[in-house]
């Protein structure tokens, strides 16, 4: 159920000269002509557009020094007719969002400035980031001066380095006076290949936790887990309904989402007692502090000791294969929420293999390939080991989700759900991180605000939530909401399919021929 993406783009461009338009086709008037760019303009809200969250008079997506005031937009009294960025100290500056880059392209920037009230200076610098979501240089342009009363031309230009993946640009002040600036450009020389298909700026993926009562439900924690108090019967009904609800939402637009499984969703039933992974019992499934178990039976019980041993017809909640293949049926993608459910933190480099085995053995059975895409149970992945790691990328893990987000572990957060990049895993650069969010009609305006980041940066966003919560009224009217705005502004497909992507366009290669 995966698309491979191969991107090679060979292009012909006949390069003009543009008489009288300097460098990029840039013009400027003195008489408060807009600046103007020829070639488009990739700065995400370029036109300072102010969302309906705090601050009020910070552009979306903009930001300013951690901790400084200074940065507003509004209409000034030195910058007449003009809606202008303030920007206030010399410690302080104005840095837009990311966008993609390529290394060895060229970018130029363009902008209006004036000072209130004493001639200053201004300058521009490139920041860059690599796949790993690190800012690993910055290209400082020249101080250009910047006039008293009297709108001026600032420019500048730099070249991606070696390994960037990503762009932001930051304005600062040689001084504490405060200038303002108008008519923001930024441009790439060239061709530039957009990062993802059909002109959408931002990538996004629907998908869920698909469990049994076998899954997480039976052996529910009481931390990360909305619903571990419930009567795990019945959260499986729900899970089977709320899988059969989202096909319904999707079906109108063929979307397809991810559907991270356990492994007995892909059982028809279990008349014959078949054992799986040998039967583990988990130790570290107990009350003790960071374990968080609800109980401690489940470190002394088999994993799958309530198994009913019966047909998916009389115990629905157990077993999900039928419902696997519709889903299938429906072009729906299957990964691996791993097969037992586990802790990830708490299990060891056998455990995933046995697990991985397992996983493939039956999903096998309905055609389903081994999975590329994994979601943490719980949000496990603080405190993976190396070798851990190394398990999942020698099993063909490309991209993992459900990452660890609490702050009490924010040591080992690996997601960007800041700027909502793909990041490659530090130390293991074929696992790709994804960061999620997740969908409650209580989270609507978050949800909201981070896929306004996605976009804004580019970037690539995972909204979840586990099936059983795509049931109510409420809850189906907000993953609605969502689709709608999503099929507006970003391109939708699977998570591995965003993940595969994003990979082949960073191996595009451009011939220019004069």
């Amino acid at each position: 159920m995966r698309r491979r993406w191969g991107l090679r783009i060979s292009v012909l461009v006949v390069i003009v000269t543009l008489l009288g338009a300097g460098w990029y086709g840039v013009r400027y008037a003195r008489s408060q002509t807009p600046l103007s760019i020829t070639g488009p303009n990739i700065l995400p809200n370029h036109d300072f557009s102010i969302n309906d969250e705090p601050p009020a008079n910070m552009p979306d997506g903009w930001s300013q020094a951690p901790g400084a005031t200074g940065v507003q937009y509004g209409e000034w009294l030195f910058a007449p007719d003009t809606r202008s960025m303030q920007i206030l100290g010399i410690g302080n500056y104005l840095q837009s969002p990311y966008v993609a880059a390529r290394p060895g392209a060229e970018y130029r920037v363009a902008l209006r400035a004036l000072a209130d009230r004493n001639p200053t200076r201004s300058r521009v610098l490139f920041h860059w980031r690599d796949a790993e979501g690190i800012e690993f240089q910055v290209d400082r342009g020249a101080w250009q001066p910047v006039p008293a009363r009297q709108w001026a031309t600032l420019s500048d230009a730099a070249t991606a380095p070696d390994g960037a993946t990503q762009l932001s640009i930051s304005i600062h002040v040689a001084s504490d006076d405060a200038i303002y600036v108008a008519d923001l450009s930024l441009g790439q020389v060239g061709v530039r290949v957009a990062p993802w298909p059909n002109g959408k700026r931002a990538a996004l993926a629907f998908s869920f936790d698909y469990e049994t009562a076998m899954g997480g439900l039976i052996h529910g924690r009481s931390v990360d887990d909305p619903g571990a108090d419930g009567d795990p019967v019945a959260r499986g009904l729900r899970m089977r309904e709320g899988a059969d609800r989202a096909l319904e939402l999707f079906a109108p637009h063929n979307i397809r989402a991810t559907f991270y499984t356990n492994g007995y969703n892909f059982l028809f039933g279990n008349t014959e007692r078949r054992t799986f992974m040998d039967d583990p019992v988990y130790d570290w499934a107990n009350t003790a502090p960071g374990h968080d178990w609800r109980s401690d039976q489940w470190a002394s019980r088999p994993w799958f000791a309530d198994d009913p041993y019966t047909t998916e017809q009389e115990s629905p909640a157990w077993y999900f294969g039928s419902q696997v293949q519709r889903l299938i049926a429906a072009g729906q993608d299957i990964q691996s929420h791993t097969f037992a459910h586990f802790h990830g933190n708490f299990v060891t480099p056998d455990d995933w293999r046995a697990d991985f085995a397992a996983w493939k053995k039956v999903a096998a059975t309905h055609g389903v390939a081994p999975a590329t895409s994994l979601a943490f149970p719980w949000s496990s992945s603080a405190g993976m080991s190396d070798a851990s790691w190394r398990v999942l990328a020698e099993e063909g893990i490309r991209s993992v989700t459900r990452t660890a987000w609490t702050e009490r572990v924010r040591r080992s957060w690996v997601a960007d759900r800041e700027r909502w990049a793909l990041r490659a895993l530090p130390g293991h650069e074929s696992i790709t991180v994804v960061a999620d969010t997740y969908l409650t009609p209580e989270r609507l305006p978050e949800v909201r605000r981070d896929m306004r980041m996605a976009l804004l940066n580019e970037g690539a966003i995972d909204i979840w939530a586990h099936t059983e919560e795509v049931t109510s009224a409420a809850q189906i009217a907000a993953w609605q909401e969502v689709i709608d705005a999503a099929l507006r502004d970003f391109w939708i497909a699977p998570v591995p399919d965003i993940v595969q992507y994003a990979r082949d366009v960073r191996q595009v290669t451009i011939e220019v021929a004069s």
